[in-house]
């Protein structure tokens, strides 16, 4: 038996950065967030950033930002279920628009056949690192005056057109918890680029206030960072209780700002994103060149203009259902489409189905590792378990 479990995401923490959030907790770095949000302008090209406590309480102020009061919203047929939680804290209908299997991206037809159904806005996400045709869906959108709202808590440094996912929207979402790739253990942002968005963001930023410490985080995150090695991980994948690598839905809170340790900890953690990135982008390439027809499974491809920043690697099974291995990081993907969450059903408008694109991923989709812990022998492992 060996001890060595692969962890299905990494999202590296450098004891610097934990210093630098207790410090934060601790009340020794004030002005921070100011830093974060500057940095977060630059790097996505936006006119402001908001910072939350979650992606989920970012894209759950941005419906209520575009949206009326019990308005419609149009979602992936196949996401996470943190849509069904922002649906449900900002009180939205839902209608569902499906996905190409073979490019993780919105199939443009189905997008039409959900305007003409009546929505009020529609969020385009990014799955896994992979980039979503978020500018043919704004093409539609215009025809119809209906705003795109960008749901970038996935895209994991992956871009289109040279562009960073998450600075196409005119509110863009991101999140940093603890499965993205980067992470603050805790957090997300709201991204504008309009200035009269960015008044808004103002306001929200007085009403949501300074936010709390964070320094229970911060010992959290340094947990969770040691028992991420490989060496480490059967531990805590070996408690149920924990659900690692399990879609769990979380009710919806209201929306609060980001804890000050978490925006030092991102402070720290934009420095080391983009190596994190070309990393999977390496080992990536490696699991593609070793797959071959035997293996009966077809990677997702990225839309042309795309590149994936493959938080995870992501392939269709044509050889039948595969029992994931645990112990090398290969999961299945969401087991259910977003027409299937029981909570997202008194949101659901009647008639609303997620599509044949969303059901074969449901059915088909697994995902394999790609982050910088894993060396040539783990690879290897991979490609024997995919034989």
């Amino acid at each position: 038996m060996t001890w060595r479990w692969q962890p299905p995401v990494l999202s590296p923490i450098s004891s610097r950065a934990l210093v630098n959030g207790m410090g934060a907790a601790m009340g020794f770095r004030p002005g921070l967030r100011e830093t974060v949000v500057a940095a977060l302008r630059e790097r996505y090209s936006a006119t402001d950033a908001l910072l939350t406590d979650s992606g989920t309480s970012s894209l759950i102020l941005a419906l209520r930002k575009v949206l009326p009061p019990g308005g419609t919203v149009a979602f992936p047929g196949y996401a996470c279920i943190d849509l069904t939680t922002a649906a449900l804290g900002a009180g939205m209908r839902v209608r569902l628009y499906d996905i190409d299997p073979s490019t993780l991206s919105p199939d443009l037809d189905s997008v039409r056949k959900a305007f003409a159904r009546g929505v009020d806005a529609i969020v385009v996400t990014h799955l896994y690192g992979y980039p979503a045709d978020i500018l043919g869906v704004q093409r539609v959108a215009a025809e119809h005056g209906i705003p795109v709202i960008e749901d970038a808590a996935q895209s994991a440094g992956g871009t289109l057109y040279d562009n960073l996912l998450g600075t196409f929207g005119d509110i863009a979402i991101l999140s940093f918890g603890r499965g993205k790739g980067m992470t603050s253990g805790s957090g997300g942002a709201l991204l504008v680029r309009k200035l009269e968005l960015a008044g808004w963001t103002k306001l929200m930023r007085a009403e949501l206030g300074a936010g709390s410490a964070g320094g229970l985080e911060v010992v959290k995150l340094a947990a969770q960072s040691l028992l991420a090695h490989p060496s480490m991980y059967r531990l805590p994948a070996s408690i149920p209780a924990l659900k690692l690598g399990a879609m769990v839905y979380r009710p919806p809170t209201e929306p609060r700002p980001m804890a000050a340790a978490a925006a030092a900890i991102l402070h720290s953690a934009l420095g080391m994103d983009e190596r994190e990135v070309q990393y999977r982008r390496a080992r990536a390439a490696d699991l593609l060149s070793r797959i071959t027809e035997s293996h009966a499974v077809i990677p997702v491809q990225p839309i042309v203009g795309g590149e994936s920043g493959f938080l995870r690697l992501a392939l269709l099974d044509t050889g039948g259902r595969r029992l994931p291995r645990a112990n090398i990081g290969a999961l299945r993907g969401y087991p259910m489409t977003l027409a299937q969450h029981p909570q997202l059903q008194p949101m659901l408008l009647p008639g609303e189905r997620a599509g044949k694109g969303s059901e074969t991923l449901r059915d088909r989709l697994f995902t394999l590792p790609t982050h910088s812990r894993l060396n040539s022998s783990d690879l290897t492992l991979l490609e024997k378990w995919l034989d």
